[in-house]
This record gives C-alpha cells, sequence and structure tokens, in this order.
C-alpha cells in the first residue's frame, strides 16, 4: 500500500482546464481576473497539503457491467467495464487537496463574494485534477518496472457507476485513509478529493473518455473533451 503527500509545487495546474471550467471556454481572462485566479493558488501553496494512496490487486471484468478487484465485486457499468477490458490487475486510490483547502474555501465562502467563492471552487477542481495525475505517473512508473500498462482512471459517479460503491473502494484502506471520509451519502470530506481505480495489464491502453455519453457537466474531462469536439 503507497500513501504519500505531494509537495505542492509538484501539482501541475492545467490552466485550459481551469479556464473552461470557469466557462471561458479558449478563451484567457482578463488580466484583473487572472491576477486574482494567481493570488488564490498563491494562498493554497501556504495552505494545502495534497496527498494520495492507492493499493493494486488482481483483478478482471467479470461480465459486460462488473469488474472483480481482489475478492470485490464492483458494477461499474458498460462503458467503465469495457474500457477496461484488458486489465488484469488494479490500483484502487483516494487522492485529495487536503484539509488545508477545506478550511481556505470555507473562509472565502464566508466573504460573501461570489466571484472568488466561483473561482475558489473551479480552482480546487483542477487542484483534485492534478493530484490525481501526480498520482498516475507514480503508478505508471511503479508498473513500467514490472513491463506492465497504465490505462485511464474512473471514479464513482460517472458513466453509470452508482456513488454507493465508493464503500466498496474505501474497504480497501484502513478507516480514514488519506485523512478522507465517507458522509452516509458516500460524498467524500475533505471536500475535492477523488476515488477510483485504474486499470493495469500487459495489453492495457488509455483512451479518450466517452464523454459524448455522459451528462455530468461538472467535469473538467467532460467539459474538455466537449469543447476539443465543438
Amino acid at each position: 500500500m503507497i500513501h504519500t503527500k505531494i509537495p505542492f509545487h509538484d501539482l501541475k495546474i492545467d490552466r485550459q482546464a481551469l479556464y473552461l471550467l470557469m466557462g471561458y471556454g479558449d478563451r484567457v481572462p482578463d488580466k484583473p481576473f487572472l491576477d486574482m485566479i494567481d493570488a488564490m493558488i498563491g494562498e493554497l501553496s501556504e495552505c494545502c497539503t495534497p496527498e494520495y494512496g492507492y493499493v493494486v490487486h488482481p483483478g478482471k471484468r467479470s461480465d459486460k457491467t462488473h469488474i472483480r478487484i481482489a475478492e470485490t465485486m464492483l458494477q461499474t457499468g458498460k462503458i467503465i467495464t469495457s474500457s477496461l477490458r484488458e486489465a488484469t490487475g488494479f490500483a484502487v486510490f483516494v487522492a485529495t487537496v487536503g484539509k488545508g483547502y477545506e478550511s481556505w474555501n470555507r473562509a472565502i465562502n464566508a466573504e460573501s463574494d461570489p466571484v472568488r467563492a466561483f473561482f475558489a471552487d473551479s480552482i480546487g477542481s483542477v487542484l483534485a485534477e492534478a493530484c490525481v495525475a501526480v498520482m498516475l505517473a507514480s503508478i505508471e512508473r511503479e508498473m513500467t518496472d514490472r513491463g506492465l500498462f497504465v490505462g485511464n482512471s474512473y471514479s464513482p459517479g460517472y458513466c453509470d457507476w452508482q456513488l454507493v460503491e465508493q464503500r466498496k473502494l474505501f474497504s480497501f484502506f484502513p478507516d480514514r485513509f488519506c485523512g478522507v471520509a465517507l458522509t452516509e451519502s458516500c460524498l467524500m470530506l475533505p471536500l475535492k478529493s477523488v476515488s477510483g481505480i485504474v486499470g493495469i495489464g500487459k495489453n492495457v491502453k488509455k483512451r479518450l473518455y466517452s464523454c459524448e455519453v455522459c451528462t455530468k457537466t461538472d467535469c473538467v474531462k467532460n467539459r474538455k473533451n466537449r469543447e476539443v469536439g465543438a
């Protein structure tokens, strides 16, 4: 089981994804807003404690809508299950921007400044994706040494994979792993945390996400792919 903290400066913030999430499309915000974004990211660099952890188990597709990881059966739905068809193992992961972001975001919302509040939420979403990217790079290095390839990451709540199955993913970890807990409704605390799985195997390939059939509009991947296809 791997568990590590991420130095904030190791996070590569995808500015294009951030501006898309903010509704700018392929445009760049005006300078006053760019300055605000830079200042907010600077604030976060002083209080954010990102981290991630994962565990690798053997697994495979069980049928058209299910995969099995170790002894746990997951109903991942047709889209995700098909994308994971070559996998012979899986990394189950948790990644989080950390409690520092949550406290900072709470303070921003208390200011009653809707622009800063909106920017804070968007920046948090992109930072969470950046945490996952650092983690995936770590998994790829580990698996390359074993002669294996790593695919895309997938999370409950997307592509017909029900959010309630997050409980199954968290069963792979000790309580409050990476400082993340599940609420009764299977939401993660602190905010801007991500859990999911990554397929591993000799024939695994990364593919474009199937965003054209996804109805979730607050996903960075969805917005990026829709913008490319527009």
